[in-house]
């Protein structure tokens, strides 16, 4: 059996999650592809491997060019710092090599009869890729009610070898890059039990190919009635196919993996709302986020109640945790005694270390033990944590909004903060009022106050909202609107608690940013 860890010079590789790790503690998850081309260099390692002999085997069912295998070799190699070179060496016109002397197996536990290099020449992109993408987002033990999505090879109208062939290979890379979210429970048709849900969400579509030109089309339909959910089409010139299969991937995983505002959680939202009856952990979950995003005391007490009711049900369920910290957060906010203040505090500490030792490695959960580390004063730690989130979120606009919203304030990102935010507006084309915030938090803290000023106008007018918002205002030199801003901000902090409080109790306590808020808050006591 394959290896646990391999030390590839200074370096730990983890066979199975692909992570690359460093002496000094920082790691980094390479994308499936960039993992299974490294464990292919491993397998052969010693001998110069052609770009032929690793396309043929890390992508056996999918057309893909030399550079996707360059693209791989960069990641690499940048993943192994300022020893990449010498570590994975290039032989011109010939291949790549891996120095055996710098390679040592850590761990070799060989519990079955399949040699390691076997195992990996027979193994393609798919198996590998829906295996680091379970195992770098934990599934809970138990999610009965999760919604179920079958996905299907994309069928070639015309039947040729080559469509085919990328039919399947966008097939795999759907359900690899699907599995990665622990709500959802992603199945391939043939590969598939038998008895799949009636209510199973199907996600399939067409390949028309014309000597000149191709036409993709992708469709989620609702395995119940064969209602179509969500379809979209992609035309263009056949040689700009691989353009376009990047953007349907994209595409799809946008749309569907959002657990907030994605067509699957909408969709059974719905569905709870039009046969309401015994609710699972799920559906209670779904409908506490939807209370959640009103942003009033009422929804948010509703939240509080209904995720409360998911845990009851499953203590275990990581993003219920999650979802309870931030509400907890927001009550914080709006809190009227300093008592319940506290209060909402203590539980929110509790439902973030839940959430992190259940699983650490979720994008939302790494967004949220941003406030713990921040309150440690551990700004190191919460900005790995914080670029590692949008770096595993990357297709799913929620994350990124709440990256941008929920960590630019305590970690210097800078304008990194700005196209997470940029890019959760691209990638969903109906977003909430709350990814205003998201922006705008993120721009005010890269000093572009025009456009931090533009959105916050539009966000939802919570108390942290309120006094960034009054800053924006006082650096843009409207005192009055910025006072007006700043009053209804104070109307909403219990008496005795100040907003500096407030924002050390969020773990907002990177210095350089302390200081400019407060700055820009005194000059608006001082000039109104």
């Amino acid at each position: 059996m394959e290896p646990d860890q391999v030390r590839i010079g200074a370096f730990s590789f983890d066979v199975a999650t692909g992570v690359m790790s460093a002496g000094d503690g920082q790691s980094v998850a390479l994308r499936p592809q960039t993992a299974a081309v490294l464990r292919d260099l491993l397998a052969h390692r010693g001998d110069v491997v052609s770009r032929e002999e690793i396309m043929s085997r890390v992508w056996p069912t999918t057309t893909v060019t030399e550079d996707s295998v360059t693209q791989c070799i960069r990641e690499i190699r940048a993943s192994l710092g300022g020893d990449g070179h010498r570590l994975l060496k290039t032989f011109p016109k010939r291949g790549y090599m891996l120095e055996t002397s710098d390679v040592q197996i850590v761990d070799d536990k060989r519990r079955g009869r399949w040699t390691w290099r076997a195992r990996i020449a027979l193994t393609g992109l798919a198996a590998l890729a829906v295996l680091a993408s379970v195992l770098l987002w934990p599934r809970a033990a138990h999610r009965d009610e999760r919604p179920v999505i079958v996905v299907s090879a994309f069928l070639d109208l015309y039947d040729s070898e080559k469509w085919s062939r990328i039919g399947h290979g966008l097939a795999d890379e759907l359900s690899a890059a699907l599995a990665r979210n622990d709500w959802l429970d992603v199945r391939q048709a043939a590969m598939s039990d038998v008895d799949v849900p009636r209510d199973a969400y199907m996600l399939s579509g067409t390949i028309s190919a014309a000597p000149e030109t191709v036409r993709l089309t992708a469709r989620l339909t609702d395995g119940t009635g064969g209602r179509i959910v969500w379809s979209e089409v992609w035309e263009g010139p056949a040689d700009e196919v691989f353009a376009m299969q990047a953007d349907l991937l994209e595409k799809v995983e946008a749309t569907i993996s959002p657990a907030w505002t994605g067509v699957v959680a909408q969709d059974t939202l719905g569905k709870l709302d039009a046969s309401p009856g015994n609710l699972g952990a799920f559906d209670l979950y779904l409908r506490a986020i939807e209370q959640k995003h009103l942003f009033t005391p009422e929804g948010l007490a509703q939240s509080q109640a209904l995720l409360e009711q998911a845990l009851a049900l499953d203590p275990e369920y990581a993003r219920a945790w999650t979802a309870l910290a931030v509400v907890h957060l927001l009550q914080m906010e709006g809190a009227r005694t300093v008592e319940s203040f506290e209060d909402h505090l203590s539980r929110r500490i509790t439902a973030t270390e839940n959430a992190y030792r259940l699983s650490p490695n979720d994008p939302e959960t790494l967004v949220q033990v941003t406030f713990l580390m921040g309150r440690a004063g551990d700004h190191a730690a919460a900005e790995a944590a914080l670029r590692k989130a949008a770096r595993l979120g990357h297709n799913n606009p929620d994350i990124l909004a709440q990256a941008a919203w929920g960590g630019a304030r305590r970690v210097p990102v800078g304008e990194d903060a700005i196209q997470w935010a940029l890019r959760a507006y691209e990638l969903n084309p109906a977003p909430p009022p709350w990814y205003n915030a998201a922006l705008a938090t993120a721009a005010f803290y890269a000093e572009d106050y025009d456009m931090a000023a533009g959105a916050y106008a539009l966000a939802p007018p919570v108390t942290e909202v309120l006094y960034r918002h009054a800053a924006t205002m006082a650096a843009l030199d409207d005192v009055a609107s910025a006072a007006t801003l700043l009053e209804r901000a104070n109307a909403h902090l219990p008496e005795g608690l100040s907003i500096a409080d407030l924002e050390a109790a969020d773990g907002a306590t990177y210095p350089p940013y302390v200081s400019r808020l407060t700055a820009l808050l005194d000059k608006i006591d001082s000039l109104h």
